[in-house]
């Protein structure tokens, strides 16, 4: 790989069309800059300039070689700028709002890795209803938010999103774990323990399950999803979540997840919330294409 001071010293020659005004410009001398473009020519084998009585002027290699070290010191100017938000980004302070499912797990993980590398951050962490979330976003009460997909104000933007239904959680040994899919008719079979509040954006528009949540007597109603995940952890009843809260216990076999046979809820969505016309701050930025990344793990197979 040519050595990036030959490169500007290259471009700046191209650009200045004589090694005098090079010189000039870059405030190195002229004899520096000459021996920098002959190396550069004994090293490629051609040409890059024609010496002509009032200048340089490119050679076809010359040009091929311009091209090149444009799109190069590009990307090392992005790249530099990207190590400089890292370096900003070791201190900081992020407001951050999800569904509270996702406090419970996801998010606790996701600012445990970033702290490893960015230590000196702090966080507030808010559990909020999803239709507040984009608002929250908008106004600048917190940096980025998750909630239900759907329609947003312009202010803010959906910086990932991955496929989250409402399904059937239980324990592992439930009747209900057997069926790869689970019927309205058979969920209605065993006590329900509920989530207070409204329904998430989106589960409204689907009548069977809407009208299954009204008709359905709970057997315990709480607005802490620590107190229903350990209900069902006791045996006490199933219920109706994303498997976002319960990853942990999912994937250790204690809790299986099942999805409901309504196509309504199979198609929600959950997305990460910016700002769209607001810059983050670096420490926030760089959280936040952490979690884009993480969401799209967790949506790989």
């Amino acid at each position: 790989m040519l050595h990036a001071a030959a490169l500007y010293y290259f471009r700046e020659v191209a650009r200045a069309g004589s090694i005098r005004k090079a010189s000039a410009a870059l405030n190195v001398a002229a004899s520096a800059l000459n021996r920098q473009i002959l190396k550069l020519e004994a090293d490629l084998g051609a040409a890059l300039f024609d010496r002509l009585p009032g200048g340089m002027r490119l050679t076809v290699a010359g040009d091929l070689l311009l091209r090149h070290v444009v799109d190069t010191l590009h990307d090392f100017d992005r790249t530099r700028a990207a190590i400089d938000d890292l370096k900003a980004a070791r201190s900081g302070h992020i407001a951050i709002a999800a569904v509270d499912s996702l406090l419970v797990d996801f998010l606790p993980r996701a600012i445990e890795r970033f702290r490893l590398d960015f230590p000196a951050v702090t966080y507030a962490v808010s559990a909020v209803a999803p239709p507040d979330v984009p608002g929250l976003v908008a106004t600048g009460d917190i940096d980025m938010g998750f909630t239900f997909v759907g329609q947003i104000p312009g202010a803010v933007r959906y910086l990932a999103e991955i496929s989250a239904p409402i399904g059937v959680i239980m324990r592992s040994d439930h009747p209900l774990a057997s069926q790869l899919q689970v019927e309205y008719e058979d969920l209605a079979r065993y006590p329900l323990l509920t989530q207070s509040g409204p329904l998430p954006r989106g589960a409204d528009i689907d009548a069977r399950f809407a009208a299954f949540k009204a008709e359905m007597g709970a057997r315990i109603t709480s607005n802490s999803i620590q107190m229903l995940k350990l209900c069902i952890m006791l045996n006490m009843g199933v219920a109706l979540f994303t498997r976002l809260g319960f990853l942990h216990e999912i994937e250790t076999g204690q809790i299986a997840w099942r999805p409901i046979n309504s196509p309504g809820i199979n198609a929600l969505k959950i997305g990460l919330v910016l700002p769209a016309h607001r810059d983050l701050s670096p420490a926030a930025a760089q959280f936040a294409r952490q979690l884009s990344d993480d969401l799209h793990a967790l949506a790989a197979p």
